[in-house]
């Protein structure tokens, strides 16, 4: 007869049979990379890992990794989805909808404000509440001819050990505060980050005066190749042209044909892109999907941020309300601040992805083409602006 099903977090004496599991289901991809899930995340849970036992043993399992990301100053809890596999021996009975399912029950029991997975299998995530969100990527066809460099700058070969200090400083200078970007303290550096930079010689530092004040991370798979973090400290904004100009020579010497480049619109960074390519576009993908898990928690969280832009644009007083199919997060601007609940709230309809688009600068009020009335349309775009949004690659799972 056969055994039911049991779903349950992991146990510290399975982690072995789940990285098993994981080498296993996700080959070629190497069981160093799942390591750091278990012995890296400093933030890790065993109630984070939700498995499903059958026949005396580990036959599918999620993973839930727990972060902060940027919202200007605010910090947001963000549950990621990461590794959602089965046994292909016990494939089609559900097991995997009934972990995701787990997950999300665990990250609303953990206070996790709102969930994120990347994907190319879209509706299957959509079925449970996952919504795909835009994130824009440039790409294009690396230039025969690459121009000289700058002579300002001195670009080498990252030593991780040497160098990890200054990458530490140019991250959080570049990236903190910039939405949808993680927050890396030492521990997460080490313990997550730097496995998942990969070899060293695909990050590359640019110096100036014998102190690096820029990085670049470029990864190649065959003809194409992708650049997956960036950063300069200010007043060196240059160097990102020196760090863009050295990667194209490096990967053209690879065999590389095409560059896709996650990184944010920055005037500097695509000028830089630009500059190294030719049939630049700019496409959306929409293999990224986010979930509400919390809007409560996630508005409070939110507030202080809210209430600098209030006092930065002065929108007009008053009360809204964003209803999202996952709850909906009311306002009241008074008096340059902001705060959660409001009485007779304007109610403006949203789709959890429009949301996601405002909540993290993706695009804007009058870009996503919300209706509502001219004083919360005016409301609504004085709070949550357009901006210029990140998440790096390193900090995938």
């Amino acid at each position: 007869m056969q055994e039911v099903p049991v779903f349950r977090a992991v146990k510290p004496s399975e982690f072995e049979e789940c990285l098993d599991l994981w080498e296993k289901v996700f080959s070629p991809v190497p069981r160093s990379l799942f390591v750091p899930y278990f012995h890296g995340d400093p933030w890790y849970r065993g109630a984070y890992t939700r498995v499903c036992e059958e026949d005396g043993r580990i036959v599918s399992a999620v993973q839930v990794v727990e972060r902060r990301v940027y919202v200007g100053s605010a910090e947001l809890v963000m549950g990621g989805i990461g590794d959602v596999a089965t046994d292909p021996d016990y494939r089609g009975r559900g097991y995997n909808t009934q972990c995701l399912r787990d997950s999300i029950r665990v990250m609303k029991r953990y206070g996790i404000d709102f969930s994120v997975l990347f994907t190319g299998i879209c509706d299957f995530y959509g079925r449970l509440g996952w919504r795909s969100v835009p994130m824009r990527i440039s790409s294009g066809s690396i230039r025969s001819e690459l121009g000289s460099d700058s002579m300002d700058y001195v670009v080498r070969t990252c030593d991780f050990f040497k160098d990890l200090p200054a990458l530490e400083e140019v991250h959080k200078s570049f990236s903190g505060g910039r939405p949808y970007t993680t927050v890396r303290t030492p521990d997460y550096w080490t313990g997550y980050v730097l496995p998942r930079f990969g070899a060293q010689e695909n990050t590359l530092v640019a110096e100036y005066k014998g102190s690096v004040v820029g990085y670049l991370l470029g990864n190649s798979n065959g003809e194409n190749s992708s650049i997956g973090e960036l950063g300069y400290l200010p007043n060196h904004a240059r160097s990102i042209g020196s760090l863009m100009r050295s990667n194209a020579v490096r990967m053209r010497d690879r065999g590389v044909k095409t560059i896709n480049a996650y990184v944010p619109e920055e005037p500097q960074v695509l000028s830089a892109f630009r500059g190294v390519v030719d049939d630049f576009k700019v496409t959306e993908s929409r293999g990224g999907m986010c979930l509400v898990t919390n809007m409560r928690s996630l508005g409070r969280r939110l507030l202080p941020e809210l209430s600098r832009r209030a006092r930065e644009s002065n929108p007009p007083s008053g009360p809204i309300s964003l209803d999202t199919e996952m709850g909906s997060l009311s306002l009241t601007v008074a008096n340059g601040k902001v705060v959660q609940g409001g009485r007779q709230p304007t109610r403006v309809p949203i789709s959890q992805p429009d949301f996601f688009c405002l909540l993290l600068g993706i695009k804007s009020v009058e870009e996503l083409g919300i209706e509502t009335t001219p004083k919360a349309r005016e409301i609504i775009s004085a709070l949550f602006p357009r901006q210029r949004p990140a998440f790096w690659m390193p900090d995938h799972f």
